[in-house]
Protein backbone atom coordinates (compact mmCIF):
# COMPACT_ATOMS: atom_id res chain seq x y z
CA UNK A 1 0.00 0.00 0.00
CA UNK A 2 2.62 2.16 0.91
CA UNK A 3 4.41 1.63 -2.48
CA UNK A 4 1.54 2.23 -4.54
CA UNK A 5 1.20 5.83 -2.63
CA UNK A 6 4.61 6.47 -3.20
CA UNK A 7 4.23 6.03 -6.86
CA UNK A 8 0.87 7.63 -7.23
CA UNK A 9 3.25 10.92 -5.85
CA UNK A 10 6.26 10.22 -8.16
CA UNK A 11 3.78 9.96 -11.15
CA UNK A 12 2.10 13.21 -9.94
CA UNK A 13 5.77 14.93 -9.49
CA UNK A 14 6.55 14.02 -13.24
CA UNK A 15 3.30 15.44 -14.57
CA UNK A 16 3.92 18.62 -12.98
CA UNK A 17 6.70 18.76 -13.61
CA UNK A 18 6.21 17.96 -17.06
CA UNK A 19 3.19 20.63 -17.29
CA UNK A 20 5.71 23.44 -15.96
CA UNK A 21 7.78 22.51 -19.01
CA UNK A 22 5.06 22.59 -21.36
CA UNK A 23 3.91 26.08 -19.73
CA UNK A 24 7.38 27.18 -20.00
CA UNK A 25 8.22 26.72 -23.62
CA UNK A 26 4.74 28.03 -23.95
CA UNK A 27 5.78 30.99 -22.58
CA UNK A 28 8.98 31.15 -24.35
CA UNK A 29 7.83 30.68 -27.40
CA UNK A 30 5.07 32.90 -26.98
CA UNK A 31 7.31 36.12 -26.17
CA UNK A 32 9.51 35.10 -29.16
CA UNK A 33 6.82 35.47 -31.54
CA UNK A 34 5.56 38.59 -29.88
CA UNK A 35 9.06 40.24 -30.40
CA UNK A 36 9.47 39.01 -33.65
CA UNK A 37 5.69 40.50 -34.88
CA UNK A 38 6.82 43.44 -32.92
CA UNK A 39 9.94 44.03 -34.87
CA UNK A 40 8.43 43.05 -37.52
CA UNK A 41 5.63 45.78 -37.16
CA UNK A 42 8.04 48.18 -36.54
CA UNK A 43 10.16 47.86 -39.54
CA UNK A 44 6.81 48.35 -41.34
CA UNK A 45 6.52 51.05 -39.91
CA UNK A 46 9.48 52.85 -40.61
CA UNK A 47 9.02 51.51 -44.10
CA UNK A 48 5.72 53.68 -44.57
CA UNK A 49 7.29 56.33 -42.78
CA UNK A 50 10.86 56.35 -45.17
CA UNK A 51 8.32 55.75 -48.09
CA UNK A 52 6.04 58.70 -47.20
CA UNK A 53 9.58 60.60 -46.74
CA UNK A 54 10.55 59.94 -49.91
CA UNK A 55 7.23 61.67 -51.75
CA UNK A 56 7.86 64.60 -49.43
CA UNK A 57 11.34 64.79 -51.55
CA UNK A 58 9.50 63.42 -54.88
CA UNK A 59 6.78 67.29 -54.06
CA UNK A 60 10.07 69.46 -53.58
CA UNK A 61 11.97 67.79 -56.36
CA UNK A 62 8.76 69.03 -58.10
CA UNK A 63 8.41 72.58 -56.53
CA UNK A 64 12.89 73.15 -57.51
CA UNK A 65 12.29 72.07 -61.80
CA UNK A 66 8.99 74.57 -61.58
CA UNK A 67 11.21 77.12 -59.89
CA UNK A 68 13.84 76.30 -62.59
CA UNK A 69 11.16 76.90 -65.68
CA UNK A 70 10.78 80.33 -63.81
CA UNK A 71 14.53 80.97 -63.66
CA UNK A 72 14.77 80.02 -67.27
CA UNK A 73 12.43 82.25 -67.94
CA UNK A 74 13.80 85.19 -65.90
CA UNK A 75 16.81 84.96 -67.16
CA UNK A 76 15.81 84.97 -70.90
CA UNK A 77 13.48 87.85 -70.19
CA UNK A 78 16.46 89.92 -68.34
CA UNK A 79 19.26 88.82 -70.59
CA UNK A 80 20.95 87.47 -67.29
CA UNK A 81 23.25 84.52 -69.35
CA UNK A 82 25.97 86.53 -69.97
CA UNK A 83 26.32 87.17 -66.14
CA UNK A 84 25.88 83.66 -64.55
CA UNK A 85 27.73 81.97 -67.23
CA UNK A 86 27.91 78.25 -67.19
CA UNK A 87 25.30 78.33 -64.07
CA UNK A 88 22.16 79.56 -66.13
CA UNK A 89 22.55 75.77 -67.58
CA UNK A 90 22.64 74.05 -64.51
CA UNK A 91 19.49 72.56 -63.39
CA UNK A 92 18.24 74.19 -59.26
CA UNK A 93 17.79 71.19 -58.37
CA UNK A 94 21.56 70.31 -59.37
CA UNK A 95 22.35 73.30 -57.43
CA UNK A 96 20.31 73.03 -54.37
CA UNK A 97 19.79 69.57 -53.89
CA UNK A 98 16.93 68.42 -51.33
CA UNK A 99 18.36 66.72 -48.36
CA UNK A 100 17.24 67.64 -44.98
CA UNK A 101 20.24 66.02 -43.52
CA UNK A 102 22.07 69.00 -44.67
CA UNK A 103 19.35 71.18 -43.17
CA UNK A 104 20.03 69.81 -39.87
CA UNK A 105 23.39 70.20 -39.96
CA UNK A 106 23.54 73.81 -40.99
CA UNK A 107 20.74 75.33 -38.51
CA UNK A 108 20.72 73.06 -36.07
CA UNK A 109 23.95 71.55 -35.40
CA UNK A 110 23.60 68.05 -36.57
CA UNK A 111 25.69 65.13 -37.56
CA UNK A 112 28.13 66.57 -40.15
CA UNK A 113 27.84 70.07 -38.67
CA UNK A 114 31.45 70.48 -37.95
CA UNK A 115 32.55 69.45 -41.94
CA UNK A 116 30.77 72.76 -42.93
CA UNK A 117 32.47 76.07 -43.66
CA UNK A 118 32.00 79.05 -40.94
CA UNK A 119 30.97 81.06 -43.48
CA UNK A 120 27.64 78.76 -44.30
CA UNK A 121 27.26 78.62 -40.06
CA UNK A 122 27.80 82.50 -39.94
CA UNK A 123 24.47 83.24 -42.26
CA UNK A 124 22.35 81.22 -40.40
CA UNK A 125 20.26 83.82 -38.32
CA UNK A 126 18.41 82.83 -34.96
CA UNK A 127 14.84 83.29 -37.08
CA UNK A 128 16.10 80.72 -39.55
CA UNK A 129 17.27 78.60 -36.85
CA UNK A 130 13.77 78.53 -35.20
CA UNK A 131 11.68 78.31 -38.34
CA UNK A 132 14.01 75.17 -39.44
CA UNK A 133 13.54 73.41 -35.86
CA UNK A 134 10.02 73.71 -37.05
CA UNK A 135 10.09 72.37 -40.18
CA UNK A 136 12.22 69.88 -38.98
CA UNK A 137 9.98 68.11 -36.27
CA UNK A 138 9.60 64.70 -38.16
CA UNK A 139 11.56 61.47 -37.67
CA UNK A 140 13.78 60.44 -40.05
CA UNK A 141 15.35 62.15 -43.39
CA UNK A 142 14.68 62.65 -46.72
CA UNK A 143 16.90 63.78 -49.56
CA UNK A 144 16.30 63.92 -53.52
CA UNK A 145 18.37 64.24 -56.47
CA UNK A 146 17.55 64.73 -60.29
CA UNK A 147 19.25 64.26 -63.78
CA UNK A 148 18.53 65.55 -67.02
CA UNK A 149 18.07 62.57 -69.19
CA UNK A 150 18.96 64.59 -72.26
CA UNK A 151 22.57 64.41 -70.97
CA UNK A 152 22.67 60.91 -72.25
CA UNK A 153 22.50 58.70 -75.48
CA UNK A 154 18.97 57.84 -76.44
CA UNK A 155 18.89 53.74 -77.38
CA UNK A 156 15.41 54.46 -78.81
CA UNK A 157 16.60 56.93 -81.04
CA UNK A 158 16.64 53.43 -83.63
CA UNK A 159 12.92 54.08 -83.13
CA UNK A 160 11.16 55.77 -86.52
CA UNK A 161 14.12 55.67 -88.69
CA UNK A 162 14.04 53.26 -91.75
CA UNK A 163 17.30 50.61 -91.78
CA UNK A 164 16.01 50.09 -95.76
CA UNK A 165 16.30 54.26 -96.56
CA UNK A 166 17.92 54.82 -100.09
CA UNK A 167 20.56 57.73 -99.61
CA UNK A 168 22.70 59.11 -102.70
CA UNK A 169 26.31 58.29 -101.00
CA UNK A 170 27.48 56.70 -97.45
CA UNK A 171 25.14 55.57 -94.75
CA UNK A 172 21.37 56.30 -93.70
CA UNK A 173 20.34 57.82 -90.59
CA UNK A 174 19.54 54.13 -89.02
CA UNK A 175 23.07 53.49 -89.99
CA UNK A 176 24.47 56.58 -88.93
CA UNK A 177 23.37 56.01 -85.49
CA UNK A 178 24.49 52.96 -85.63
CA UNK A 179 28.37 53.47 -86.29
CA UNK A 180 28.03 55.84 -84.15
CA UNK A 181 27.50 53.61 -81.32
CA UNK A 182 29.58 51.40 -82.49
CA UNK A 183 32.89 53.63 -82.33
CA UNK A 184 31.59 54.68 -78.90
CA UNK A 185 31.73 51.22 -77.86
CA UNK A 186 34.68 50.53 -79.49
CA UNK A 187 37.35 53.01 -77.31
CA UNK A 188 40.16 51.54 -75.50
CA UNK A 189 38.28 52.25 -72.10
CA UNK A 190 35.85 49.83 -72.92
CA UNK A 191 37.33 47.34 -75.30
CA UNK A 192 38.66 44.80 -72.72
CA UNK A 193 35.02 44.99 -70.85
CA UNK A 194 33.58 43.28 -74.06
CA UNK A 195 36.11 40.98 -74.88
CA UNK A 196 35.44 39.66 -71.00
CA UNK A 197 31.77 38.87 -72.02
CA UNK A 198 32.80 37.46 -75.11
CA UNK A 199 30.28 39.89 -77.45
CA UNK A 200 30.95 41.39 -80.43
CA UNK A 201 30.17 45.22 -80.59
CA UNK A 202 28.75 44.93 -83.58
CA UNK A 203 26.45 42.35 -82.97
CA UNK A 204 25.11 44.22 -79.87
CA UNK A 205 24.94 46.81 -81.60
CA UNK A 206 22.95 45.24 -84.44
CA UNK A 207 20.56 43.65 -81.84
CA UNK A 208 19.95 46.61 -80.03
CA UNK A 209 18.65 48.59 -83.18
CA UNK A 210 16.72 45.43 -84.30
CA UNK A 211 14.99 45.22 -80.71
CA UNK A 212 13.70 48.95 -81.05
CA UNK A 213 13.25 49.14 -85.04
CA UNK A 214 9.64 48.10 -86.25
CA UNK A 215 10.53 45.62 -89.00
CA UNK A 216 11.24 42.12 -88.13
CA UNK A 217 14.34 41.23 -89.90
CA UNK A 218 18.25 41.57 -88.86
CA UNK A 219 19.50 44.74 -89.96
CA UNK A 220 23.11 44.42 -90.80
CA UNK A 221 24.77 48.15 -92.21
CA UNK A 222 23.93 49.02 -96.03
CA UNK A 223 20.60 47.83 -95.80
CA UNK A 224 21.63 44.15 -95.69
CA UNK A 225 18.89 42.16 -94.38
CA UNK A 226 20.10 38.92 -91.92
CA UNK A 227 17.26 36.24 -91.51
CA UNK A 228 14.25 36.73 -89.13
CA UNK A 229 15.48 38.83 -85.83
CA UNK A 230 13.75 36.27 -83.62
CA UNK A 231 16.16 33.20 -84.93
CA UNK A 232 18.88 34.32 -82.58
CA UNK A 233 16.33 34.02 -79.33
CA UNK A 234 15.04 30.56 -80.46
CA UNK A 235 18.31 29.29 -80.57
CA UNK A 236 18.84 30.17 -76.85
CA UNK A 237 15.06 28.86 -76.13
CA UNK A 238 14.05 32.71 -75.13
CA UNK A 239 10.15 32.84 -76.20
CA UNK A 240 9.65 36.30 -75.04
CA UNK A 241 8.64 38.53 -78.12
CA UNK A 242 10.96 41.32 -79.75
CA UNK A 243 9.67 44.90 -78.39
CA UNK A 244 10.10 46.40 -82.16
CA UNK A 245 9.14 49.46 -81.05
CA UNK A 246 10.58 52.03 -77.68
CA UNK A 247 12.00 50.67 -75.01
CA UNK A 248 10.01 51.59 -71.39
CA UNK A 249 12.76 51.77 -69.22
CA UNK A 250 16.61 51.02 -69.27
CA UNK A 251 16.74 47.74 -67.97
CA UNK A 252 14.90 46.42 -70.89
CA UNK A 253 18.19 46.72 -72.65
CA UNK A 254 18.64 43.46 -70.60
CA UNK A 255 16.14 41.41 -72.75
CA UNK A 256 18.44 42.31 -76.05
CA UNK A 257 20.88 39.38 -76.77
CA UNK A 258 24.44 40.54 -75.98
CA UNK A 259 23.72 43.35 -73.31
CA UNK A 260 24.94 41.50 -70.15
CA UNK A 261 26.52 43.21 -66.50
CA UNK A 262 29.97 42.79 -67.86
CA UNK A 263 30.00 45.50 -70.44
CA UNK A 264 26.56 47.20 -69.88
CA UNK A 265 26.86 48.12 -66.13
CA UNK A 266 29.46 50.39 -65.96
CA UNK A 267 28.33 52.32 -69.59
CA UNK A 268 24.50 52.05 -68.27
CA UNK A 269 25.25 55.53 -66.82
CA UNK A 270 25.36 57.36 -70.37
CA UNK A 271 22.23 55.53 -71.76
CA UNK A 272 18.84 56.85 -71.48
CA UNK A 273 15.65 55.82 -73.47
CA UNK A 274 13.83 58.82 -72.44
CA UNK A 275 14.04 62.04 -75.00
CA UNK A 276 12.56 63.68 -78.40
CA UNK A 277 14.65 63.03 -81.43
CA UNK A 278 17.91 61.94 -79.58
CA UNK A 279 19.43 65.24 -79.14
CA UNK A 280 22.00 65.79 -76.63
CA UNK A 281 22.46 68.68 -73.50
CA UNK A 282 26.18 68.79 -74.01
CA UNK A 283 26.59 71.61 -71.64
CA UNK A 284 25.73 69.08 -68.53
CA UNK A 285 26.96 66.32 -70.14
CA UNK A 286 29.48 64.01 -69.13
CA UNK A 287 32.87 64.82 -71.76
CA UNK A 288 32.66 60.73 -73.07
CA UNK A 289 29.31 61.75 -74.21
CA UNK A 290 29.90 65.54 -75.67
CA UNK A 291 32.91 63.78 -77.21
CA UNK A 292 30.46 61.00 -78.92
CA UNK A 293 28.27 64.35 -79.90
CA UNK A 294 31.39 65.90 -81.30
CA UNK A 295 32.68 62.94 -83.17
CA UNK A 296 28.96 62.41 -84.66
CA UNK A 297 29.38 66.18 -86.21
CA UNK A 298 32.53 65.99 -87.32
CA UNK A 299 33.17 62.31 -89.73
CA UNK A 300 29.09 63.37 -90.68
CA UNK A 301 29.68 66.55 -92.22
CA UNK A 302 31.77 67.06 -95.10
CA UNK A 303 31.80 70.74 -95.08
CA UNK A 304 34.29 70.36 -92.39
CA UNK A 305 38.03 70.50 -92.73
CA UNK A 306 39.80 67.07 -91.75
CA UNK A 307 41.21 67.00 -88.31
CA UNK A 308 43.20 63.97 -86.61
CA UNK A 309 40.08 63.38 -83.98
CA UNK A 310 41.00 60.29 -82.36
CA UNK A 311 44.29 62.04 -81.30
CA UNK A 312 43.33 63.12 -77.42
CA UNK A 313 44.99 66.53 -77.67
CA UNK A 314 42.49 67.46 -80.28
CA UNK A 315 39.54 66.20 -78.57
CA UNK A 316 40.26 67.78 -75.71
CA UNK A 317 40.49 71.08 -77.33
CA UNK A 318 37.27 70.01 -79.26
CA UNK A 319 35.35 69.56 -75.76
CA UNK A 320 36.87 72.37 -74.52
CA UNK A 321 35.40 74.76 -77.49
CA UNK A 322 32.10 73.38 -76.30
CA UNK A 323 31.82 73.96 -72.25
CA UNK A 324 33.29 77.54 -73.68
CA UNK A 325 30.01 77.69 -75.85
CA UNK A 326 27.97 76.70 -73.17
CA UNK A 327 29.22 79.31 -70.56
CA UNK A 328 28.96 82.30 -73.01
CA UNK A 329 25.77 82.88 -71.22
CA UNK A 330 23.29 82.38 -73.86
CA UNK A 331 20.23 80.51 -73.65
CA UNK A 332 17.87 78.84 -75.93
CA UNK A 333 18.53 78.63 -80.01
CA UNK A 334 21.40 81.73 -79.02
CA UNK A 335 22.78 79.01 -77.09
CA UNK A 336 22.72 76.69 -79.31
CA UNK A 337 24.76 78.87 -82.01
CA UNK A 338 26.89 80.19 -79.67
CA UNK A 339 27.63 76.58 -78.63
CA UNK A 340 28.39 75.86 -82.76
CA UNK A 341 30.38 78.88 -83.34
CA UNK A 342 33.08 77.78 -80.48
CA UNK A 343 33.34 74.08 -81.48
CA UNK A 344 33.80 74.94 -85.43
CA UNK A 345 36.64 77.87 -84.58
CA UNK A 346 37.79 75.52 -82.79
CA UNK A 347 38.08 72.49 -85.41
CA UNK A 348 39.47 75.66 -87.49
CA UNK A 349 42.13 75.79 -85.65
CA UNK A 350 42.97 72.26 -85.42
CA UNK A 351 43.02 71.78 -88.86
CA UNK A 352 45.03 75.07 -89.21
CA UNK A 353 42.78 76.77 -91.26
CA UNK A 354 42.23 79.95 -88.74
CA UNK A 355 43.62 81.75 -86.52
CA UNK A 356 44.17 80.37 -82.82
CA UNK A 357 41.75 82.42 -80.55
CA UNK A 358 38.67 83.57 -82.76
CA UNK A 359 37.29 83.71 -86.21
CA UNK A 360 34.84 81.42 -88.09
CA UNK A 361 36.37 80.33 -90.75
CA UNK A 362 37.83 77.00 -91.59
CA UNK A 363 38.86 76.19 -94.69
CA UNK A 364 37.71 78.75 -96.62
CA UNK A 365 34.23 77.67 -95.95
CA UNK A 366 32.00 79.40 -93.23
CA UNK A 367 31.56 76.93 -90.03
CA UNK A 368 29.60 79.15 -87.89
CA UNK A 369 26.43 77.68 -86.62
CA UNK A 370 24.32 76.63 -89.18
CA UNK A 371 26.59 77.73 -92.33
CA UNK A 372 28.14 74.38 -92.11
CA UNK A 373 25.85 71.88 -91.84
CA UNK A 374 26.96 69.18 -94.22
CA UNK A 375 24.99 65.95 -94.03
CA UNK A 376 23.95 66.76 -90.67
CA UNK A 377 21.41 69.26 -92.07
CA UNK A 378 21.78 72.66 -89.48
CA UNK A 379 25.53 72.49 -88.36
CA UNK A 380 26.05 71.32 -84.62
CA UNK A 381 23.66 72.74 -83.35
CA UNK A 382 20.98 70.77 -84.85
CA UNK A 383 22.23 67.84 -82.53
CA UNK A 384 22.38 69.18 -79.30
CA UNK A 385 19.70 70.71 -77.14
CA UNK A 386 20.03 73.29 -74.25
CA UNK A 387 16.54 72.97 -72.52
CA UNK A 388 15.88 70.16 -70.51
CA UNK A 389 13.00 68.10 -70.25
CA UNK A 390 13.20 64.67 -69.08
CA UNK A 391 14.33 64.57 -65.74
CA UNK A 392 15.26 61.05 -64.19
CA UNK A 393 14.91 62.11 -59.81
CA UNK A 394 16.01 59.68 -57.05
CA UNK A 395 13.86 60.51 -53.99
CA UNK A 396 15.50 58.67 -50.84
CA UNK A 397 13.68 58.13 -47.20
CA UNK A 398 15.62 57.32 -44.39
CA UNK A 399 14.25 56.43 -40.69
CA UNK A 400 16.26 54.49 -38.19
CA UNK A 401 17.62 51.78 -39.85
CA UNK A 402 15.47 51.50 -42.52
CA UNK A 403 15.73 53.41 -45.75
CA UNK A 404 13.50 53.27 -49.23
CA UNK A 405 14.10 54.66 -52.71
CA UNK A 406 11.85 55.97 -55.53
CA UNK A 407 12.68 56.20 -59.26
CA UNK A 408 10.67 58.56 -61.25
CA UNK A 409 11.21 60.02 -64.87
CA UNK A 410 9.15 63.43 -65.74
CA UNK A 411 8.25 64.87 -68.81
CA UNK A 412 8.29 68.52 -67.61
CA UNK A 413 7.20 69.91 -70.92
CA UNK A 414 4.20 71.72 -70.35
CA UNK A 415 4.46 74.83 -68.33
CA UNK A 416 1.88 73.61 -65.46
CA UNK A 417 3.36 70.86 -63.62
CA UNK A 418 -0.24 69.81 -62.90
CA UNK A 419 0.42 68.67 -66.79
CA UNK A 420 3.70 67.18 -66.46
CA UNK A 421 3.71 63.89 -67.18
CA UNK A 422 5.18 61.03 -64.91
CA UNK A 423 6.44 57.82 -67.20
CA UNK A 424 8.37 55.84 -64.91
CA UNK A 425 8.03 54.77 -61.18
CA UNK A 426 9.51 52.18 -58.88
CA UNK A 427 10.03 52.24 -55.32
CA UNK A 428 12.81 49.68 -53.96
Amino acid sequence: MASSLKSDKGMALILVLSAVAIMTAMAVEFAYNTNVNYHLARNELDRLKSQYLAMSAYRFMQVELKFDRMFRQVVATQNLGQFLGANANLPLCQQFPMSTALIRAVFMGGDGAADLPPELKQMVSMAQESEAQEFLKFEGDFDGECFDEATKINLNTFYGLDPMQKVPEGHNAYDKFKVDLMKFFGVEAYREAFEQADVKVTDVVRNIGDWVDTNEVMNELDGVEAGPEMAIYDRQGLRYPIKNGKMTTLDEAYLIDGVVDMWFAPLQKNFTVYGDGGLVNVCTADNIVIQAVIRRYVEGNTALPPIKIDEPETMGKLVDAVLEGCSMGGIGAQLKQQIAQSLDAAIGVAAGTAPEGGGTQAGGTQTGGTQAGGTTGGGFASLITTEPRFFSLILTGAVGDTTLRIKAVLDIKEADPKKWKLLYWRIY
